[in-house]
């Protein structure tokens, strides 16, 4: 179907590709990934036919038709959505039931293209791409702008289709459920891999293991034939021993162990700190044309708090982001910002506004005037550019590099309150990790919206959910949240089920209640067992209760604590531990209730259970 055979492609001194080849056969879903910078959107326009290789070939089937959905897209003018979906398309009803699928409404297909966001206008073109049915469908980065009930049905879309897939993404669990192959582009080569990511990253982590130790072997053999020539070389009765291993040697093609680059770790600058209460909107209201996103909308920010703005695409969560950032100006209601308040805010976009023409060190010398070129040097390396990379034009630079550029400028002058609009698109595992750890040790606040389970899990504190121009808190981390999110539904349901029997009457299952009033007398033994189960569970609920209470004391103690102006006078970093412990004390308490409200369940059950026998 398409065959990439012996290709090279650079730029200046720039080595994408050497020698590269791979084959992509029919059926297969092929998730292409490597490091930021490595060459796989390139090697996209390669296969586009946009650019050439220096050398070698891109061979492609006869009339094979290629849908290909960017990163970045041009804005489509003059169409509604439905219009745009199906051009020069006839099955009307198909995209219909696509569109919906990616999140429309019907009521949002007489929209124009051009006044929806730009995670909209991604799904309109992926529509129509699934509308067109291409041979070969190749996506970068398509999951960057989709909620997870989308990410859903666009997986077994996939799944279901007979295309053949090219994929770039660095999302893994996506790649995971979706692809049947691996190309792992690395070393200016690409590794062909059967099976899903994580089978991947066991396999190639076995063949380095293998390659290391063959080498470690080969080193050994040579240094020992070596010494022996280094021993013998001028004694006669050896010569011809030593000349034989002289040709043994210079027949030896050594194994080279190439080395991925070496993980880096950084950490935020710790700014001066803030006050306690870091943003707040009283009454806020936002509206685009006639379509209203908040009417009127309340929230508070505290210090040290790493909040994660959650809902569906298009619900709102990038314009409250704005206005708490004070970026998109308010129509009604009040912005507060807390003593000593200092902000760095990071679009969804934020690499489109670099300068192309100017180098990485440029970039970061324009946020500050007084920032020396060995500071800015160091920053640079902590985001993976080293030596003469610093050097390179921002246009040179792949999204994923951009992207680390742009969250490198806010470390030239520390922030001690970070806003983050998905601040992980295009970066490659390796820099999500680092980013990921840099946020979790940060001492400030940080209010984020992400569409990464695993970035979300590790940084997230407290959550806000947006929904229907509403901000609903849960105050814990982001398992917390799915797992109040789950007690929810399954109480809906239950409620839903209970209903349906009573409206069925004398021919539905007997409910709850029915069962309770029409279930036999249980045993003495029965009885005595359910007295038991009470009694262990009111000892189990005192003692939550007790500890709820100890953990309430040190957090009041510690409020009052860091709310002590002396405290931050002190340049050490007194504070941060204090606040550091507080942030456990907080997730501790919203463990200890959710443990105490699952035993206070179990035990009124239990309760029930006895009265009802009585």
């Amino acid at each position: 179907m398409l065959q990439i055979e012996s290709v090279s492609k650079q730029y200046s001194t720039r080595v994408l590709l050497e020698n590269a080849t791979a084959h992509l056969r029919p059926g297969s879903r092929v998730g292409l990934v490597g490091p930021n910078g490595a060459g796989k959107t390139t090697l996209f326009r390669m296969i586009l036919g946009e650019e050439s290789p220096d050398e070698g070939t891109i061979r492609k089937r006869p009339r094979l038709r290629i849908g290909y959905l960017p990163q970045e897209l041009e804005t489509i003018t003059g169409k509604n959505v439905l219009d745009a979906t199906h051009r020069d398309i006839y099955p009307e009803h198909e995209a219909e039931r696509i569109l919906m699928g990616l999140g429309f409404s019907e009521l949002d297909f007489g929209r124009e293209v051009e006044k929806l966001s730009g995670g909209y206008r991604m799904r309109v073109a992926l529509a129509h791409l699934l509308l067109s049915k291409p041979d070969v469908l190749m996506l970068d980065e398509p999951t960057n702008h989709l909620d997870k009930p989308t990410q859903r049905w666009f997986e077994q879309f996939l799944l279901e289709s007979e295309m053949t897939l090219l994929i770039i993404s660095h999302d893994t669990e996506f790649l995971n459920r979706v692809v049947t192959h691996i190309w792992d582009l690395r070393h200016h080569k690409i590794e062909e891999y059967r099976g899903s990511y994580t089978s991947f990253q066991k396999v190639r982590a076995e063949r380095d293991a293998q390659q290391e130790a063959a080498a470690g072997r080969q080193a050994k053999e040579v240094a020992r034939v070596q010494t022996f020539v280094d021993r013998f070389r001028y004694q006669a009765n050896k010569a011809s021993q030593v000349q034989s291993r002289i040709k043994q040697l210079e027949k030896v093609k050594m194994i080279e162990v190439k080395r991925d680059p070496k993980r880096v770790k950084f950490k935020f600058p710790i700014p001066p700190p803030s006050g306690r209460q870091v943003l707040e909107l009283q009454g806020a209201s936002k509206r685009y044309g006639e379509k209203v996103i908040y009417e009127k909308v309340d929230c508070s920010i505290e210090r040290g708090q790493r909040v994660a703005l959650v809902g569906e695409n298009g619900a709102g969560k990038s314009t409250l982001l704005k206005m708490l950032a004070g970026v998109l100006e308010l129509d009604n209601g009040k912005r507060s910002v807390g003593h000593g308040v200092t902000l760095h805010y990071f679009a969804q976009h934020q690499a489109e506004t670099l300068n192309p023409e100017h180098t990485i060190l440029e970039s970061l010398s324009e946020v500050s005037n007084q920032a020396e070129t060995n500071f800015l040097r160091g920053i640079a390396g902590a985001f993976l550019f080293t030596g003469d990379d610093q050097k390179k034009p921002i246009k040179a630079l792949s999204g994923g590099e951009r992207n680390r550029v742009a969250l490198a400028r806010m470390l030239v002058e520390p922030a001690n309150t970070l806003l983050l609009d998905e601040p992980t698109n295009h970066l490659d595992p390796a820099s999500v990790d680092m980013l990921t750890d840099a946020l979790s040790e940060f001492p400030g606040t940080i209010i984020f919206i992400s569409h990464d389970p695993t970035f979300l899990t590790r940084v997230c504190t407290r959550v806000i959910e947006i929904e229907e121009g509403k901000a609903r808190s849960f105050t814990g981390d982001y398992e917390y949240y799915l797992w109040k999110k789950a007690q929810e539904v399954e109480s809906i349901k239950e409620s839903s089920e209970d209903l349906k029997g009573a409206d069925r009457g004398k021919t539905a299952g007997p409910t709850k209640a029915m069962l309770s009033q029409t279930q036999t007398k249980p045993s003495a033994g029965e009885r005595r067992d359910l007295s038991k189960t009470q009694a262990r569970l009111e000892k189990q609920v005192v003692k939550a209760e007790a500890e709820i209470a100890d953990c309430e004391t040190k957090i009041n103690a510690r409020d009052l604590e860091l709310a002590n102006p002396a405290l931050y006078k002190d340049e050490s970093t007194k504070w941060s531990t204090l606040q550091t412990e507080y942030d456990g004390w907080k997730k501790d308490l919203v463990r200890l209730t959710a443990r105490w409200e699952t035993l206070s369940a179990e035990l009124e059950e239990v309760k029930q259970k006895l009265t009802a026998y009585a």
